[in-house]
């Protein structure tokens, strides 16, 4: 029996595809794109599909010229702009690609089974449309859903990111670690710590207070008594810690007017957070100067 294959409807389908699949990748990310380029991006992705069914274009379908033109499909759709940001797309658009491949090819076999093999290959034919529109729904779920988590779960590691503390009209701009590392909440209202080296902080902070870290104070009683008279006195927190080199010590924090966190092209303005003053340095080479609770990133504009 002779099959056909309508040129028209494979190019369309790609198209919308392949469509799909870019866009979803530029959300991922919140990457600005052309719709002009997103389409003419899968236009050529669509082409390259229609292709397969000609054995003259054989030769364009093995593993290597499969990863050129889908290089060609991300270099169009959003022209990266270094080496870092090309590959960081790519992955992206494989991950967005084999999720909804993956998705397309589960529902059918759940509801049809395989019922074509040929040397060892399984084909899918008469795919229904209602079957593609349901896939598109499955894998948006999965990618929207579950790429928030690994997000979360990548952010908990180590990434250097910017803060700027805002009080009193004044700011401080500092690079700051996110990692596990730092655990630090207020032991009474649980608020989470934004660790800042003094260095960095002194120049917003009251003389008085300036004056503690100066010589050194150590004594509880003298640092309770001094912050007691100063203007901070609602706006300082005793913070209890056993690390950063020291155990059962004693940090003293104040409370921001709100701190805006730079990460990824994306801000995080927080206004429930402490802001912890560590008179040492927190990185040898100068790489950062404060440390960032991995639950500020995840509870913004709180």
């Amino acid at each position: 029996m002779d099959h056909y294959v309508y040129a028209d409807v494979i190019f369309i389908e790609n198209l919308i595809m392949n469509a799909i699949i870019l866009l979803c990748t530029a959300k991922l990310i919140k990457r600005r794109y052309s719709w002009l380029q997103l389409i003419i991006s899968a236009g050529i992705g669509a082409i390259y599909a229609v292709l397969s069914y000609f054995p003259q274009f054989k030769y364009l379908f093995d593993v290597f010229m499969k990863v050129i033109f889908s290089f060609l499909m991300v270099i169009i759709a959003f022209t990266p702009s270094s080496l870092k940001d090309f590959v960081r797309l790519t992955g992206v658009f494989y991950i967005v690609s084999f999720v909804f491949g993956g998705a397309s090819f589960g529902l059918f076999y759940f509801f049809n089974g395989l019922k074509q093999t040929v040397n060892g290959i399984s084909y899918i034919r008469d795919f229904p449309i209602k079957g593609l529109i349901a896939s598109i729904f499955v894998a948006y779920f999965v990618i929207r859903y579950c790429w928030d988590f690994i997000q979360y779960r990548i952010k908990r590691e180590r990434i250097i990111t910017e803060a700027a503390i805002y009080l009193d009209g004044k700011n401080i701009q500092v690079n700051a670690l996110l990692d596990t590392g730092n655990a630090l909440t207020e032991p009474i209202s649980k608020t989470p710590v934004l660790v800042v080296e003094y260095r960095i902080i002194k120049e917003i902070l009251p003389d008085e207070i300036q004056r503690l870290f100066e010589d050194n104070i150590q004594d509880f009683s003298k640092i309770a008594n001094v912050m007691s008279c100063s203007d901070w006195v609602t706006r300082f927190r005793m913070i209890p810690f056993n690390s950063l080199g020291r155990e059962n010590g004693m940090m003293i924090g104040f409370k921001p007017d709100e701190v805006i966190i730079q990460e990824n092209n994306q801000k995080y303005v927080v206004r429930n957070v402490i802001i912890g003053i560590y008179n040492r340095k927190l990185s040898t080479d100068d790489e950062y100067s404060a440390l960032v609770h991995p639950d500020l990133l995840n509870n913004q504009s709180q």
